[in-house]
């Protein structure tokens, strides 16, 4: 049979839904989270059940097709020719079991369900702090969250998997049932398998405080000296600091139109006095523009962070980085004034160490212990055809390359990247042997290849 035979035959067997690219719907479907990746799957799936997904790998496999996963396309990385693309909409089961500490997610689940979910509970997980963002994909792909530096990298969380192999067989993997594959799912990505739910541990987090602070960029070099300093004293504190360059759009509130502003946002596991003794520190350098630090709940978090969660069109760079001192901050603010010349729009610094850099445990997971210092996250949004954004990246590359440090989380890695920009030879080949084992053939892909 050809494909086209297959994939008709499978839309009537499914429960849930199949659509090819004829169809109407096939292009509001295939469009991920970032709208500059134009990928064209060969069928979009959104299965009910473990049934369907293992109709899917069927059907798949005897069409000689692959199979990927996408629940809302952050990641994305590629056209997907060949390839049948799973929503896994459907997997909407969240369950927090608060004598256990553990919260148990569908592969559907994004972060802001999964955080109101946890309000209350006086506990919260590694979560990411864009509630679009989706549970299992963040927590498999390696996954930083402002609680990182007090408890780790949201991969060394995963307590077990539940996926669906290849073969069709259902799974599920902990340390107990296959420690080479969960090892593997810890930070490896979706090559595995079609993973349907995940179980992540819990931490305590009755109180918290933080958020976002702005500053003119005239004030960004002392400003971001300090709280380089801040992370440097308090290991466990969730900071990130940052330069952003916003148009003169009326859209945006008049103190941030067509300025230039540094950030700095925090996260604070405790007491509202506490955290403001933190706050004090930057802000005793200079004067917000804008200030919304608060005290929150774990299913604020999302609001505190205030991230974007409309999909764009954008170019984006991410790296690890070393020596976040105060002569970094200099050269950090003049390569983003020189590529934000360019049209390059924004520059954050996940600050790493604390319980990111712990060895404990960090055998037990792809994603071990991280050395670098911070993790650089930038994009240029591309609804302008004459921006130039290998010019508008240029000079945060070459402070890169001044200051580098070494492989990133496989969540900040850049578009068109792969797992062999994250991972040393080593862990490559050690999850290349695991791929093999559990998928012989390559039917399951993943946003990030191997290499």
């Amino acid at each position: 049979m050809t494909s086209a035979s297959e994939l008709l035959s499978l839309r009537a067997e499914l429960t849930g839904t199949l659509l090819l690219p004829d169809d109407a719907e096939y292009d509001a479907a295939r469009k991920p989270w970032n709208l500059s990746v134009d990928q064209r799957p060969a069928a979009i799936a959104e299965p009910a059940d473990i049934a369907d997904v293992q109709a899917i790998l069927r059907a798949a496999t005897a069409a000689g097709l692959g199979v990927t996963v996408q629940p809302n396309g952050h990641g994305a990385n590629g056209d997907l020719r060949g390839t049948v693309l799973i929503r896994p909409t459907r997997f909407d089961s969240v369950v927090v079991d608060t004598q256990a500490r553990v919260l148990r997610a569908g592969a559907g689940v994004n972060w802001g369900r999964a955080l109101e979910h946890l309000d209350g509970t006086g506990l919260v997980a590694l979560a990411g702090s864009n509630p679009e963002v989706n549970v299992v994909a963040l927590a498999i792909a390696g996954g930083h969250s402002m609680f990182s530096r007090r408890y780790g990298i949201t991969a060394r969380s995963i307590i077990s998997v539940e996926l669906v192999d290849a073969a069709g067989v259902v799974h599920r993997v902990s340390d107990a049932d296959d420690a080479e594959l969960i090892w593997a799912l810890r930070g490896g990505g979706g090559l595995f398998g079609i993973v349907t739910e995940v179980e992540l541990a819990l931490y305590p987090g009755d109180a918290m405080f933080g958020g976002g602070l702005t500053f003119p960029s005239e004030a960004a070099e002392p400003v971001i000296t300090a709280a380089l300093e801040l992370a440097r004293d308090e290991p466990e504190l969730g900071i990130d600091v940052g330069m952003m360059r916003f148009p003169d759009a009326p859209q945006l509130p008049p103190h941030l139109r067509g300025r230039t502003v540094a950030t700095v946002n925090l996260v604070h596991v405790g007491d509202e006095a506490t955290g403001r003794a933190f706050a004090d520190r930057i802000t005793s350098v200079a004067e917000p523009i804008a200030d919304a630090l608060t005290t929150f709940t774990i299913g604020g978090l999302a609001a505190v962070a205030a991230e974007p969660v409309d999909p764009m069109p954008s170019a984006e760079f991410g790296a690890a980085l070393t020596d976040l001192n105060a002569p970094f901050a200099r050269e950090f603010i003049d390569a983003f004034l020189r590529g934000a010349d360019r049209g390059l729009m924004r520059c954050s610094i996940r600050i790493l160490g604390g319980a990111i850099s712990d060895e404990l445990g960090a055998d037990r997971a792809a994603v071990g212990a991280t050395q670098a210092d911070g993790l650089m996250s930038s994009g240029v949004l591309l609804f302008d055809p004459t921006i130039d954004v290998g010019a508008a990246f240029a000079p945060l590359r070459e402070l890169v390359a001044r200051h580098p440090g070494g492989n990133p989380l496989p969540t900040f890695l850049s578009s068109g990247a792969t797992l062999a920009d994250a991972f040393d030879r080593d862990v490559l080949d050690r999850l290349a042997a695991v791929k093999r084992r559990v998928d012989p053939g390559g039917v399951i892909r993943s946003n990030r290849p191997l290499g």
